[in-house]
């Protein structure tokens, strides 16, 4: 069931933009990326920030200014003259001040540029001649990247945590890398706050999926009394 939350926020006033902006956050394996195929299904165009992150991870430029900072041990053993993104995880989450030190830096050397190519994109699908009716932005930190002010709605999955972390080992995380990237992001009760929609996770992929499909069906099509 979906929870509609009041919000002092004007982007997520129920103006519908051309074309509308969903913005997805929650913890950690919490189901986001449910919430975007499930929407990319239905006709959203999906920005993916992370794809976007790889591709700036694999600038020259980028390379070589981290590589200055971090040393040559952040480079793949796989691939060579190309970096190893679980080495840099290591090196920028938790809640350490040096874990912070280095994670400020990173972002000051790639949010910039990962910025750079979502606003064109943006640009290129408001621009089209037949847009998509909404774009879902698909940015892990959301809220702490600031692309929350670019939303018309922005969902807040809930989920228990022993499932999320249950999630998480599925996908080779350990309690304490969990753990790491949960504190080094902006707590879940302050992005429920700040969240115009709460989907709930707690049972079966479909009935999450039927949820979603719900939401978003009414979203586009308010009844007149909404």
């Amino acid at each position: 069931m979906t929870q509609p939350q009041p919000t002092q926020h004007k982007q997520l006033a129920h103006t519908i933009r051309s074309p509308l902006v969903i913005g997805i956050c929650g913890g950690i394996a919490s189901g986001k990326s449910v919430v975007t195929s499930q929407l990319e299904k239905l006709g959203a165009a999906v920005i993916y920030a992370d794809q976007i992150g790889h591709q700036v991870l694999r600038e020259p430029e980028v390379i070589r200014i981290l590589i200055e900072r971090f040393g040559d041990t952040i480079l793949s053993v796989d691939e060579p003259g190309q970096l190893s993104r679980a080495a840099i995880a290591n090196l920028v989450f938790g809640k350490s001040e040096i874990a912070e030190q280095n994670r400020t830096f990173l972002n000051s050397i790639t949010h910039p540029r990962i910025r750079q190519i979502i606003r064109e994109r943006l640009l290129q699908l408001r621009s089209s001649t037949t847009p998509p009716r909404s774009i879902v932005l698909d940015v892990p930190l959301l809220f702490e990247s600031g692309w929350n002010t670019e939303c018309d709605e922005i969902i807040f999955v809930r989920s228990p945590l022993a499932q999320r972390i249950e999630r998480a080992a599925s996908r080779g995380w350990n309690l304490e890398q969990f753990t790491a990237r949960e504190n080094s992001q902006l707590s879940l009760s302050e992005k429920e706050k700040r969240s115009s929609v709460i989907l709930n996770n707690a049972g079966t992929l479909m009935e999450f999926q039927t949820q979603i499909a719900e939401w978003y069906a009414k979203r586009l099509n308010p009844s007149p009394a909404q």
